[in-house]
């Protein structure tokens, strides 16, 4: 018996019955990479990368195009990827929008959702988990060191403009690391990054690449490791930088990331390459330190969905009717002149000089203007413009910053805020997990600084003065805390809405009138208000120095509201107690409240009390116009 021919069939076309492939060839130079990159010797690391990058380029190339297709969407120009034959890049063509109408609803839609998101800043909040007075203030402490990092990095117009490349492209990212012993934010366009569509399918993926275009001198100053790759490298080719010239030296610099398959396993990886060189260093982290913000989720894929892939069935019919409407208005929009055959016109007698005398011999000629366009084409281009913006829930008016006809007090435009943002509810909760991804990846960066540098601090910019935040007093472990996502303010945005919040709150004696004064925060009488609130300050400032440094400040008499000071010293006694503040630290507040009541009973020296003066009728009390129901308001 003869042994069977073993055929190999790793390089060959499989069809089954009805001639149908069923499995394609594949690229013996491809079988020739070795894709698990992080398991292989450093010398042959760079090589191994640039394959993997390379095959997922050519199989996964749709994306680029989508990308490119939704970049003319919105800003009628190319962007492939950050390398340059992904950079802008004018068309070959000439410029054919120049000649074309159109009505851009993607744009108009995207900066008018843009414009919606920017409106609250999410503040990252840290709550602590069951813990004692002191974890509580570090918690407090930590809420501010996290606020004067994101304002030291401008985390707010960051993300809103991430928020702007997740509703055009789908996703937005902001990548966080360290440089210089400080933590950067940077914005990263998703064109940069490269992950496997297949293993990202149903869970995250497990490596990440990123591939950009740098001044050679700044990753000099970046990877020193690497000095004689980067100066020996060649510079980016002219189809690189797409098909530009350019005066800067430009190299290509490629950085990977493999995830730790266990928590137990050493094969995470962090990698740059330049060139053939690699730097190679080990990945502990379970996460990549890209913040990834989706304009919409899909069912299947780690890519989000673009508003700009959503409306562009829309927009193409919108385009393709446009120019049909221009068209049909150059050929008809002007007048024709109807002359009968047989009749003496002289055609030179049709000119536009003015009064001008024909002569004619039967019936005088007859000027008409046909209808330029058909009313039904105006119709079905107003429609498509009216479907996107329901698609996308985006009322007309709010792009142009009108409201609806009668729709003026503040209660009726509250309601109307309220419609809108339950349409976008997912959106502000995706911002609002970005912003805590990114908070939870710079807390988890400062930590190792500050294990190898024992010193990190940021400036917290309060309302009226700014503090300095040392992290070595804010230090508190992941299992002590929650962090949690809460808006600046959520009051109305408008004059209007915000006075009508207000005093309905304090009318139902939710606040006093000295509060509602503080809330509104009025721009123009902001002098006026600090004035006014300047005696509640000083003792909010006492009580919480007292009950966190023990640091206590004698009563005023002369200068402090002894029953301001009664009430807000009780309230804050009943705080600490409840929140487990240190006994000695309450007994201090509780000798504060004792001076006050002291110094408030007690006579002046040098003050003649007055003599008593005959009492008159009883009057009614004032009433408050902020407060119109509660006798006495504006003295409360």
């Amino acid at each position: 018996m003869t042994t069977p021919k073993v055929i190999e069939r790793k390089g060959m076309t499989q069809t089954d019955s009805s001639g149908k492939v069923v499995r394609e060839a594949r690229n013996l130079a491809e079988s020739s990479v070795n894709f698990r990159w992080w398991a292989v010797d450093e010398s042959e690391m760079a090589a191994s990368i640039a394959g993997t990058i390379a095959f997922i380029e050519a199989n996964q190339g749709g994306r680029t195009d989508q990308l490119t297709t939704f970049t003319k969407l919105y800003g009628s120009t190319n962007l492939y990827n950050s390398v340059g034959k992904y950079a802008s890049r004018p068309s070959t063509q000439g410029d054919t929008l120049g000649q074309r109408m159109s009505y851009n609803i993607c744009e108009s839609i995207v900066d008018t959702l843009e414009s919606k998101m920017a409106k609250n800043k999410v503040v990252p909040t840290y709550i602590t988990n069951g813990g004692d007075w002191k974890a509580q203030k570090k918690a407090k402490n930590l809420t501010k060191f996290t606020q004067g990092l994101f304002y030291q990095e401008k985390i707010h117009a960051k993300s809103i403009h991430c928020w702007g490349d997740a509703a055009v492209w789908g996703d937005g990212f902001l990548q966080i690391y360290e440089n210089d012993d400080k933590v950067c934010i940077d914005r990263v366009l998703p064109h940069e990054l490269y992950v496997d569509t297949i293993e990202s399918l149903t869970a995250e993926p497990r490596q990440l690449h990123r591939v950009r275009l740098m001044d050679r001198d700044i990753a000099l100053e970046l990877l020193p490791e690497l000095e004689e790759n980067i100066k020996t490298v060649s510079p980016a080719n002219y189809q690189e930088i797409g098909g530009q010239g350019t005066a800067v030296d430009i190299i290509r610099v490629t950085e990977s990331w493999h995830l730790k398959s266990s928590d137990k396993a050493k094969d995470g990886l962090h990698v740059f390459c330049v060139g053939d060189g690699a730097l190679a260093e080990d990945y502990d982290k379970d996460y990549f330190p890209f913040a990834h913000l989706r304009y919409a989720k899909r069912k299947l894929g780690w890519y989000g969905q673009g508003a700009c892939e959503r409306l562009m069935p829309i927009q193409r019919e919108i385009n393709r009717n446009m120019i049909l409407k221009q068209q049909s208005i150059r050929m008809m929009a002007s007048f024709k002149i109807l002359i009968e055959n047989g009749s003496k016109v002289v055609s030179q007698h049709l000119n536009n000089d003015v009064g001008t005398l024909i002569h004619y011999t039967g019936t005088p000629p007859q000027y008409i203007a046909p209808p330029a366009v058909n009313p039904e084409l105006q119709q079905w281009i107003d429609a498509l413009i009216a479907y996107g913006y329901q698609q996308e829930g985006v009322s007309r008016l709010s792009t142009t910053g009108e409201a609806p006809l009668g729709v003026d007090s503040g209660k009726a435009l509250r309601t109307l805020s309220q419609i809108g943002d339950d349409r976008f509810l997912f959106m502000q909760q995706e911002l609002e997990d970005f912003t805590l991804e990114i908070a939870r990846q710079s807390i988890d960066t400062v930590k190792d600084i500050y294990a190898r540098t024992k010193k990190y601090n940021v400036i917290f910019p309060d309302t009226k003065f700014m503090e300095s935040v040392d992290w070595g007093d804010v230090n508190l472990d992941e299992e002590q805390y929650v962090l949690k996502a809460y808006p600046t303010s959520s009051l109305s945005d408008d004059l209007a809405g915000r006075l009508s919040e207000v005093q309905e709150m304090a009318q139902a004696g939710m606040i006093t009138p000295r509060a509602a004064r503080r809330l509104m925060d009025m721009p123009d009488i902001e002098l006026s208000d600090s004035l006014a609130n300047a005696a509640e300050d000083r003792i909010h400032q006492i009580l919480e120095k007292i009950l966190e440094d023990k640091e206590v400040t004698r009563f005023e008499p002369g200068f402090m509201d002894a029953q301001l000071a009664s009430q807000l010293s009780i309230q804050y006694i009943n705080y600490a107690e409840c929140h487990g503040c240190p006994e000695e630290n309450i007994n201090l507040v509780r000798d504060f409240l004792a001076q006050v009541n002291a110094e408030a009973l007690s006579p002046q020296p040098g003050v003649v009390p007055p003599a008593p003066q005959p009492q008159a009728a009883p009057q009614a009390q004032p009433t408050s116009n902020l407060v119109q129901n509660v006798p006495g308001g504006a003295q409360q």
